[in-house]
């Protein structure tokens, strides 16, 4: 059994694979394991290897290092960005200062397809990653997600204020301050990501956790992988070191 986590900037994922199937997945809020808090893992047999992918910062990695250890004796291993992970190459000069969790769903998707893609992940931050059919990383872009973006109104303004960013099922004019911050804040990131999919003659690949909602707003075909940072965990080469508590 393996234990796989991807430690976001708001949420936590990890799932159970036993072999390539998943038999158990589950997710939390990243601040409860900043808090100290167990990660929620219902109890597993035969565990040997924990694998982790993080952007959460230090002590999120101590926490998750320290109750593995003594829960199921066995040491956290935390995915490095490297210069080169089989026929995919890294686009940063410095390798290392690439998130780690854009590096994960560039492999994962070069693996899963092996064509030249343009790969969206959508979070807390929207990361658009680009990627050649001969696997060379052309780096990419990083830039407020749908509720940052919603925030920064909230701060900076007296006025707008939003309780809730809802879904939307148009991208039309908003006729209430919701609607127009809700389509406003969508059909940025929409015309951000159609432009760079008319530009790179690619596929288009979503992932992340407002993936769907961006998903059927995009009028360029699009794949859509719940868990590619995850996946990314599973290609072989991966560089990784031991987490610490």
């Amino acid at each position: 059994m393996i234990l796989q986590i991807d430690a976001g900037n708001s949420r936590i994922k990890w799932r159970v694979l036993d072999g390539t199937a998943a038999v158990f997945q589950g997710n939390q809020p990243t601040a409860s394991v900043l808090a100290g808090e167990p990660l929620r893992l219902p109890a597993v047999a035969g565990l040997r290897l924990a694998q982790l992918s993080s952007v959460a910062g230090d002590t999120v990695v101590a926490n998750l290092s320290r109750q593995l250890r003594e829960q199921y004796r066995i040491d956290l291993h935390v995915a490095k960005v490297s210069a080169q992970v089989g026929a995919v190459s890294c686009g940063y000069s410095v390798p290392e200062k690439l998130g780690v969790d854009r590096w994960m769903a560039v492999l994962a998707v070069f693996q899963k397809t092996g064509r030249a893609s343009v790969v969206v992940d959508a979070g807390s931050a929207v990361t658009i990653d680009l990627i050649t059919e001969d696997g060379v990383h052309h780096g990419g872009y990083i830039v407020p997600g749908i509720k940052l973006l919603q925030q920064s109104l909230w701060k900076g303004t007296d006025q707008v204020k939003v309780d809730q960013l809802a879904c939307t099922n148009t991208l039309g004019p908003g006729v209430s301050t919701d609607e127009a911050v809700t389509r406003g804040c969508t059909l940025m990131l929409v015309a951000l990501i159609e432009r760079l999919a008319s530009e790179h003659s690619a596929d288009l690949i979503i992932t992340g956790g407002d993936a769907l909602l961006l998903k059927p707003q995009l009028a360029t075909q699009v794949d859509y992988y719940a868990d590619l940072v995850l996946d990314g965990l599973s290609v072989e080469g991966v560089s990784y070191g031991l987490g610490a508590d």
